[in-house]
């Protein structure tokens, strides 16, 4: 059998299922080709294209990870694979994922092992690495990322952002990178996209001239948003590099000292409601989906979100149980009462969360006038509950919080009597990027603060943690104790009130030292 024949083979996108279906763009074309101190106090812790010939592999990709085939050869393969499989499915429906996925693995390797030996015939055979690494791409290509795949793998990868033929990735702990073109064409780029998005169970979110701007997540959990009203299309991907971590983890990664490891995991059992506030990519997420973790046994909670990020429904079942709601986009059709058609809010679901028998509510991220119905839960029994918000600095919190609340038609005194009633303590999570200097990104809670009720109804803040500038720390360190018998329930159950002396509230000298700037 010579190349062209191992080659040969294309199937529809309406006849596949299941991991054909991912195997081949929403058009029905192939998909675009891969490449790959004192003592701590005692009692209470924070611990708790088509057929390519022989000359094809000369012409192999010179950007980093490339392939040592060139893209119409791994194309044809993968399109030959997805003929294979219509044809193993017709004859012996397989009934999980799980099985596709091992059928579309075997399947591959037949067919780059028969490609493999007629194209060592006329050209200098490849080996065994470079075989694995076709082998690799078609699978990833089918199953996972495709060519953006060997990023998602990498664990210090924080950030990609793809412009057309530039591909800049963003790392935890070394400076930014380009890794040049990760499609051909653009039009190669946007049918990737469109393949990935119909992954996240959103089949309407397709980018095309009626839809230029969608987003969704991938494979991975990464969060990803992709638009065509950029000139050349964009993609920007949100990895989330740490997904299972509870309190005590985050104080091992320097994101919180013990005291505050501590005091938030009381807050959390004390049903304080906690706003997480911080700037775009500081660990807000991160911080509220530990901090949920914490949610005894027995409880059940409602999370809320525009796209999946926290996963808790999808922890094991010794903690509580988390019932996930996720928006939902419009089809891009206007209906007669002007709404757009078939498009759900998180607005939209917040009456619902209140007759589902929660006893709190969880939202990803505040981003608009729903901030009203999450204040009116957190003061009327959603005690308890906690979200994350988006601020550019500490100061700017209450201000960012009253704008998502005045299209409701309040006044500015109305709302902030209703986030005096409403919200409990704001954390602030800071971020300081020392990768350019050989350094990482340090994340850390720099703030907390009381809120209660002062004159006229307004908020009066009390800080319990903040930087201390005579020491130059510009973590949050203790400031003062919390008022109107908060503290006396944290100690209820079981916080130690030495948390909150200096001596105690410091920062353990093992953990990276951030530099005041």
């Amino acid at each position: 059998m010579g190349e062209e024949q191992v080659l040969n083979g294309r199937a529809g996108a309406s006849s596949l299922q299941g991991v054909l279906r991912q195997a081949l763009q929403p058009n029905g074309k192939p998909s675009a080709p891969a490449q790959p101190s004192a003592a701590a106090p005692a009692g209470f812790t924070a611990d708790g294209g088509s057929a390519a010939g022989p000359g094809s592999t000369a012409g192999a990709l010179s950007a980093p990870g490339a392939l040592p085939v060139a893209w119409s050869v791994v194309q044809a393969l993968q399109d030959a694979v997805a003929t294979d499989m219509v044809e193993a499915d017709e004859r012996n429906p397989l009934p999980s994922e799980v099985d596709r996925e091992e059928r579309a693995v075997s399947l591959v390797a037949q067919r780059v092992s028969a490609w493999a030996v007629a194209h060592a015939r006329t050209a200098a055979p490849l080996s065994t690495a470079q075989l694995d690494q076709v082998r690799r791409a078609i699978l990833d290509s089918m199953l996972k990322a495709g060519p953006l795949q060997r990023f998602l793998d990498d664990p210090d990868v924080e950030n990609v952002v793809v412009h057309g033929d530039r591909t800049t990735v963003d790392y935890y702990s070394r400076p930014t990178e380009e890794a040049g073109p990760i499609a051909p064409t653009h039009e190669d780029l946007v049918s990737l996209v469109n393949r990935l998005a119909q992954r996240s169970g959103h089949g309407e979110r397709l980018l095309s001239p009626a839809t230029p701007m969608i987003h969704f997540r991938l494979p991975d959990r990464s969060r990803a948003v992709a638009t065509t009203l950029s000139g050349p299309p964009f993609l920007g991907i949100r990895r989330h590099r740490v997904m299972e971590a509870r309190l005590h983890d985050l104080r091992d990664l320097g994101m919180l000292s013990p005291a505050l490891g501590a005091f938030l995991h009381a807050l959390v059992l004390a049903r304080k409601s906690v706003l997480v506030a911080g700037n775009m990519g500081a660990g807000k997420t991160t911080l509220l989906r530990a901090a949920a973790r914490e949610i005894p046994h027995g409880e059940r909670v409602i999370t809320l979100e525009t796209d999946r990020e926290l996963y808790l429904d999808e922890d094991p079942a010794d903690g509580a149980h988390f019932v996930a709601m996720e928006a939902r986009d419009s089809n891009g059709e206007v209906g007669r009462d002007g709404k757009l058609s078939g498009q759900i809010t998180i607005a939209d679901m917040y009456p619902t969360t209140l007759r589902m028998l929660a006893s709190r509510v969880i939202v990803g991220e505040v981003r608009g006038v729903e901030a009203v119905s999450m204040l009116d839960a957190m003061s009327s029994g959603g005690r308890g509950s906690m979200c994350t918000l988006h601020a550019d600095s500490a100061r700017l919190v209450l201000p960012r919080l009253t704008q998502l609340c005045r299209p409701a038609g309040l006044s500015r005194e109305e709302i902030h009597e209703l986030i005096a009633n409403s919200v409990d303590f704001i954390v602030y999570v800071t971020q300081i990027d020392d990768t350019s200097r050989g350094g990482r990104r340090h994340r850390f809670v720099s703030h907390i603060w009381q809120i209660t009720p002062g004159e006229a109804g307004s908020p009066s803040f009390t800080q319990v943690f903040a930087p201390d500038p005579q020491s130059g720390e510009v973590r949050a360190v203790p400031q003062l104790p919390p008022v109107d018998g908060c503290l006396d329930d944290l100690v209820d159950i079981g916080f130690d009130r030495r948390w909150l002396e200096p001596v105690h509230g410091r920062w353990p000298s093992e953990l990276a030292v951030v530099k005041r700037r």
